[in-house]
């Protein structure tokens, strides 16, 4: 999806709620609550990770094992904000956890693996969990200005501009579409820059959650450009 991630935007504020919520996600009560808002939002992308690390019948028990080390070993709230994002921080124990599960020997190697592809096959993993990572991004964004817009009764408005982002209108589909929503094609021009702004600001604001500075949060942001830009 073009997002116009490049445009410049308000920084984000530092420390955020999100990193707040990564350090209190330990064995309290209130932890686990946050523990499995945090095991929702980015289960995918952790998955991703060891479907190509291990391959799709290790994967959901690798990802399976690996969050229940990390609440019950209360990995998750001692992250190093020395590293800057939590991304960094989660491919940090990702990488870690795949090294003990195929040191547990659960993955076979013929007689003739020499392990001269482990850095490929870890190189693919980080690559498709920073494409799904920044995709699950991109859909919080979408999720949170859709509730907006209908909590201004205009969810209807948001549905039919959101393909709009990702792929420009055909010739005469900007005027039949603005017909059909009563407005001028000015209007639904200007509604369309509005959207893409206010969905390149939540994204932002996403991000910014998991950073624990704005130097880290800028190296982030160029990150997730280029990510989507590949995807």
């Amino acid at each position: 999806m073009q997002t116009d991630l490049a445009a410049p935007t308000r920084m984000p504020q530092f420390p955020s709620t999100r990193w707040s919520l990564i350090r209190r996600s330990g064995l309290s009560s209130d932890g686990r609550v946050a523990f499995g808002e945090l095991t929702r939002m980015y289960r995918p992308a952790i998955v991703a990770f060891f479907r190509a690390r291990l391959g799709a019948e290790a994967a959901e028990d690798a990802a399976q094992s690996f969050l229940v080390a990390s609440f019950e070993q209360a990995w998750w709230p001692r992250a190093d904000a020395g590293l800057g994002s939590f991304r960094s921080f989660l491919l940090l124990l990702l990488r870690r956890h795949a090294g003990h599960v195929r040191d547990a020997a659960v993955l076979p190697l013929d007689d003739t693996h020499d392990g001269s592809d482990v850095a490929v096959d870890t190189a693919d993993a980080e690559r498709r969990f920073d494409s799904r990572f920044a995709l699950l991004l991109t859909a919080q964004a979408i999720e949170a200005q859709r509730t907006r817009y209908r909590e201004r009764a205009r969810g209807a408005l948001f549905e039919r501009l959101l393909p709009l982002l990702s792929a420009p209108p055909e010739h005469g589909e900007l005027k039949t579409l603005a017909a059909e929503l009563a407005m001028p094609p000015n209007t639904l021009t200007v509604e369309i820059q509005r959207l893409r702004k206010r969905l390149r600001e939540a994204m932002r604001a996403q991000l910014g959650e998991l950073c624990a500075d704005a130097a880290t949060f800028e190296a982030e942001w160029a990150a997730l450009q280029r990510v989507l830009d590949g995807a």
